[in-house]
């Protein structure tokens, strides 16, 4: 059962079943989020095995990736590191493959560039979104719309688009808070969960934004999804509007 959600609320009833499962039914729970003082973990823990499998840090990853260009014999710079894990994302097995383009690419280089990593290695979703909201903010209405399109393109869902936006704006919105309150990067990261090089892009589109437009960017696409929903507007339409309401 996967993200059942029966470990964030109170199932007294399924807890007491897990005590007296007969040795031949096995229950395998994938969940990303626990209540760990709650009576059905704690009865999982008792009765079975819990495992937590926590995302690894920037400085964890970046570590994982120098042990391999070090092997392979190659140098790379932290900027040049961070702009692949900005294309790449967290997902390890995502960073291995595209990790293993990226050697291909540069053999018989010693050193790889931020123009190798620009040239080879394929932008996620979440990152075609930054550029989108980056065309917004430098009021780039065509850019951000050609980015949209080459999206739907992808077989994307508009209104996972949208849902992306909506969560890059508040991100952003809240980043720009924490640093008003005089919070440092690292700080910033640790406090929303997110890697110090996603703080720095957010703070560096913050400046093209006032907290009212942010917090209006976000209600927009809050209402949009409404709309969407209730039937008042076309999911591809929708989504046009809303860049277009923010890049003009």
């Amino acid at each position: 059962m996967e993200d059942s959600g029966f470990f964030k609320t109170a199932t007294p009833e399924l807890a007491e079943y897990l005590e007296q499962v007969p040795d031949t039914t096995y229950f395998l729970f994938v969940e990303t989020d626990v209540d760990k003082r709650g009576k059905l973990y704690k009865t999982v823990k008792k009765q079975g095995s819990v495992v937590e499998f926590a995302k690894q840090t920037e400085d964890t990853l970046m570590r994982w990736i120098l042990g391999i260009l070090k092997k392979e014999q190659k140098n790379i710079t932290r900027s040049t590191m961070e702009l692949f894990l900005e294309k790449t994302g967290t997902d390890m097995n995502q960073i291995s493959m595209e990790l293993e383009k990226l050697l291909s690419y540069t053999m018989g280089k010693e050193i790889i560039t931020a123009e190798d990593v620009q040239e080879i290695c394929t932008s996620q979703t979440v990152n075609q979104i930054f550029e989108m909201i980056s065309a917004m903010a430098e009021k780039k209405q065509k850019k951000a719309l050609d980015l949209y399109y080459d999206l739907l393109a992808l077989k994307e869902p508009p209104m996972r688009i949208l849902y992306l936006i909506a969560r890059q704006f508040n991100q952003i919105m809240l980043i720009s808070e924490l640093s008003s309150q005089g919070l440092g990067r690292e700080t910033i990261a640790e406090k929303l969960g997110i890697q110090s090089f996603i703080v720095r892009n957010g703070l560096r589109y913050a400046r093209s934004f006032t907290q009212e437009q942010l917090r209006y960017a976000v209600e927009t696409a809050v209402q949009t999804e409404t709309d969407v929903k209730t039937g008042k507007l076309d999911e591809k339409l929708a989504v046009e509007l809303v860049i277009v309401e923010m890049s003009k």
